[in-house]
């Protein structure tokens, strides 16, 4: 694979799949592909849960917003100018889920950056990049899985909090 090949800021998977190839005809090393099913594995469980939770937090959203948008007189309405701490809660909320939102987006766009420019004919240094790739790729994946499940939790909360309040307002306050 050239390193032109990132102009466009897209990876060839023709390349990746020749060094790949390369290596394997030539790899000493058994199991090399075994190794790699494993990295794909683990990349493909955090980008199904990325997912999930970016599914977990569009329905979020849209319960959340539900308080604000409600028709006056409705379980759950919130009138924004009589209770804005309730709305501003709301909204936080809301605000936090979206934040969540754009972490597992984050997360489902890492791709590995393989490049075997230089090593094209080192089967070994091939391996052992790709590797590094894959690792670098589910790290970066986890971490911001872990920052969006953070965010998740935190803005759940919050508008859990906005319910209760708003609530609580509709049947003893108000």
């Amino acid at each position: 694979m050239r390193r032109d090949s990132h102009k466009i800021g897209l990876v060839s998977m023709r390349g990746k799949l020749r060094a790949f190839q390369r290596a394997r005809e030539t790899a000493e090393a058994p199991g090399t592909a075994q190794d790699i099913e494993l990295l794909r594995h683990a990349d493909l469980d955090l980008s199904i849960k990325a997912g999930a939770l970016l599914t977990f937090n569009g329905l979020i959203i849209a319960a959340g917003i539900n308080p604000i948008v409600a028709s006056p007189g409705a379980p759950l309405s919130v009138d924004a100018l009589a209770d804005p701490a309730i709305a501003v809660l709301t909204a936080v909320g809301v605000l936090l889920m979206a934040i969540a939102s754009s972490f597992s987006i984050r997360a489902i766009l890492v791709g590995e950056e393989f490049d075997d420019h230089g090593i094209e004919n080192d089967p070994a240094a091939i391996v052992r990049r790709l590797f590094a790739a894959y690792c670098a790729a589910i790290d970066r994946q986890g971490a911001l899985l872990s920052m969006a499940g953070k965010f998740t939790f935190a803005g759940g909360l919050v508008t859990a909090c906005a319910f209760v309040w708003a609530l609580a307002d509709k049947w003893w306050g108000g």
